[in-house]
């Protein structure tokens, strides 16, 4: 066993001590790798339950694209309330205004509920009652939503207000769930698992999304499609409520509110082995670091968490921006046009999205999240790439007046071969999404926040996250002004601009036990990256001063 030199002492002592906000941090990495986690299998069947929050989260944004254009969903919310049959068939640019309106409400008023369950519900009753009772609530929140918006009868408007009220509920839900789901997995997972067990949450979410699509089109042409549809999925929310009160709490949660003890006896039922010391003391150290828990005031008021916040709250931010919401809202409007086969290109599309996200449960901890990031997100950027450019070489738009209204119909000409490679790069975009930006978005945000702030951080990060899905509701205002292909280049250049992003902001935290990923972001600075170097280094005026940095640099 060699010692090191006694020399090295004072030069760590330092690096820990000078901080950007003066604050003197004691770390205990070396104590932490000698954390034994046990058996992983009741952890893994734990993230597995808690993750069925996912398959509601995903099922509703895929059911929704395809209801809407269901014969049935038209008889109780069109015809008679406002139009005539013939009228209410007719393209969307034709249909009755306050009918439109409707159907703009039934997809922005649930992600405003989205926004609420993720922004304010959520992370009051994580930090209050537990990571298992906002598991509950979500699923009781939909649940309660659905039920309102599925049972009652058609063919009035004051009906369809009710029905709207039941979206934001059905959202708050949902919310909820894309909080709680990841949270809860992040806290029980062993670190050598974190990022296949927080995965677990997204893998839910492509098999409800994927589940939609088939439901949709075995049930289109049912009296009751629309409603047998949205309510097939209720079995989820049942189950979790039933199935919460046998998964025990998070260790980390209890450790906070009801002391060491309590959260042994959970460590231990989780990992089950008795040799939990290890890792109950890493919690122990997080927490007396870490202080008492902080208000939202004092968050915003902490340079470094503020920090966090943004990098957090940029990176759901940009994983909406790339596209994903639209491809899988407007994909069926946008490859009836191309191909002439919506419904099926949503079925490619979303089964692509379903079978990509099992390989990346594996590569998670493999390949670290950065790498999956970077390199995910410039196959994302040549996929909408792709699809742009053979939009522009292979397809014509012809204008034309709908007959007898004043409505101008567009009709997009394209040849087949240009149709199925514009596909199969959409196809590319979304099994890349799948692997990358998609998941590993969740998983991030769940990982990098000190625990006296992780609810309330998380709730905004993902907040941010149905915000921008909000505003991307509306990309289908762009097709005309933009084009088809004018918006497949704008969501290129917004896959660019995130990878960018994680290049320059986001460290590693594979590997990295939740408590010292602290020591990862003290340590990754901007002025470090190549790219910042090479540029910097032309402006450099004192060779003398260089070459002092870079004899400093060789020796550490």
């Amino acid at each position: 066993m060699s010692i090191e030199p006694v020399s090295i002492t004072p030069q760590r002592m330092k690096a820990d001590s000078i901080k950007s906000d003066g604050e003197i941090h004691h770390h205990h990495h070396q104590q932490h790798k000698t954390v034994h986690y046990g058996k992983p299998y009741f952890a893994v069947l734990l993230a597995a339950f808690s993750s069925l929050g996912g398959c509601f989260f995903g099922y509703d944004q895929g059911v929704t694209g395809g209801i809407v254009v269901m014969s049935s969903f038209k008889n109780d919310f069109c015809i008679g309330v406002f139009a005539n049959e013939s009228v209410c068939n007719l393209p969307i640019g034709a249909l009755p205004p306050d009918y439109r309106r409707f159907l703009v409400l039934f997809t922005l008023i649930y992600n405003v509920g989205c926004f609420l369950g993720a922004a304010f519900i959520s992370s009051y009753v994580a930090e209050k009652y537990g990571r298992r009772a906002v598991i509950f609530t979500s699923a009781a929140l939909f649940f309660i939503g659905t039920s309102m918006v599925i049972f009652p009868p058609g063919g009035s408007t004051k009906i369809m207000i009710l029905i709207l009220v039941g979206r934001i509920v059905e959202g708050t839900g949902v919310g909820c769930s894309s909080f709680s789901c990841p949270l809860y997995a992040s806290e029980i997972a062993p670190t050598n698992l974190r990022g296949m067990l927080s995965g677990f949450m997204q893998m839910a979410v492509v098999i409800g999304l994927f589940a939609a699509n088939i439901v949709n089109i075995l049930l289109q042409n049912h009296k009751w499609g629309w409603r047998l549809s949205n309510g097939v999925i209720l079995a989820a929310p049942v189950l979790i409520m039933i199935g919460i009160f046998i998964c025990p709490e998070t260790p980390r949660w209890l450790y906070k509110k009801k002391g060491r003890e309590a959260a042994e006896k959970s460590l231990k039922a989780i990992r089950k082995t008795d040799d939990v010391t290890a890792e109950l003391d890493a919690i122990s150290d997080a927490i007396e670091e870490e202080g008492s828990q902080i208000s939202m005031k004092e968050l915003f008021k902490t340079k470094k968490l503020v920090k966090r916040l943004g990098i957090g709250m940029a990176m759901h931010i940009l994983q909406q921006a790339t596209g994903i919401n639209p491809i899988f809202t407007f994909g069926g409007i946008i490859y009836e046009n191309v191909l002439g086969k919506g419904i099926i290109s949503l079925l490619i599309l979303s089964g692509t999205n379903c079978f990509s996200t099992i390989p990346a449960l594996f590569l998670f901890d493999r390949l670290g999240r950065r790498k999956l990031l970077i390199f995910g997100g410039l196959a994302m950027v040549l996929g909408h790439l792709v699809a742009a450019t053979v939009f522009v070489t292979g397809c014509s738009v012809e204008k034309s007046i709908i007959n007898g209204t004043t409505e101008i119909q567009e009709i997009v000409n394209c040849l087949q071969i240009s149709g199925i490679v514009m596909l199969l790069s959409t196809a590319v975009f979304v099994a890349f999404f799948a692997v990358s930006w998609g998941p590993v978005a969740f998983i991030y945000t769940a990982e990098i926040f000190p625990l006296n702030v992780r609810a309330r951080a998380i709730s905004l990060t993902i907040a941010s996250n149905w915000f921008m899905g909000t505003i991307m509701s509306y990309i289908l205002e762009l097709i005309t002004p933009l084009g088809i292909h004018g918006v497949f280049y704008l969501f290129s250049a917004l896959c660019f601009l995130a990878v960018v992003f994680v290049y320059f902001f986001c460290p590693e935290t594979r590997g990295v036990l939740l408590e010292d990923i602290e020591e990862q972001f003290d340590n990754f600075q901007l002025k470090d990256r190549t790219v910042i170097k090479a540029l910097r280094e032309p402006w450099q005026k004192n060779p003398k001063q260089t070459i002092q940095v870079n004899s400093i640099e060789m020796q550490s």
